[in-house]
């Protein structure tokens, strides 16, 4: 049960960003206060909440100055974010800010290092694991011959430990 919990339940996850502006993953743009690279690392933080059968995309479209956080990010209908203030960027200039997002539904783990896109997008590693841990404890119950099974479940929000037990079982 444990590692159905932990392995085998699929998460959604931002998996790419396009950017016209950014010439490399740890370059800088003008009016923004955080690299490319630290964009990307707070894009990978948000939790999202869907039932996706293919991948999606999404964008943010704004302009500075402003601190930009989850709730900026433009969603199709059936993607919802579980921490809108997720903090992604601050724009110090009035600026244009536009990214595309790529997003999509799996399982494990996924590392950007395998990953080469030809059009000018950044992979993120993608953690598709809504569930973070779970532990189980048996005890007795009454006269002895009966006995209770405790169920542990954290997960990251996009699903509650009841959907998890269900998803898994």
């Amino acid at each position: 049960m444990r590692r159905a919990l932990l392995g085998e339940i699929e998460g959604t996850c931002i998996t790419r960003v396009k950017s016209e502006k950014a010439s490399h993953e740890y370059s800088t743009i003008g009016g923004i206060q955080e690299s490319v690279h630290e964009i990307l690392m707070n894009l990978k933080e948000i939790v999202l909440r869907s039932n996706l059968y293919e991948s999606c995309d999404a964008s943010i479209c704004i302009k500075g100055p402003r601190h930009v956080t989850a709730q900026d990010i433009i969603l199709p209908p059936h993607v919802q974010i579980v921490d809108n203030t997720q903090h992604i960027a601050w724009l110090t200039e009035p600026i244009d800010f536009f990214i595309g997002l790529k997003i999509e539904r799996n399982r494990g783990y996924f590392n950007k290092v395998d990953l080469h896109f030809d059009d000018g997008s950044y992979p993120i590693d993608a953690l598709f694991m809504p569930v973070q841990n779970a532990n189980h404890s048996i005890h007795s119950y009454g006269n002895e011959k009966q006995e209770i099974l405790f169920l542990e479940i954290w997960t990251n929000g996009s699903l509650t430990p009841k959907e998890a037990l269900h998803e898994s079982a």
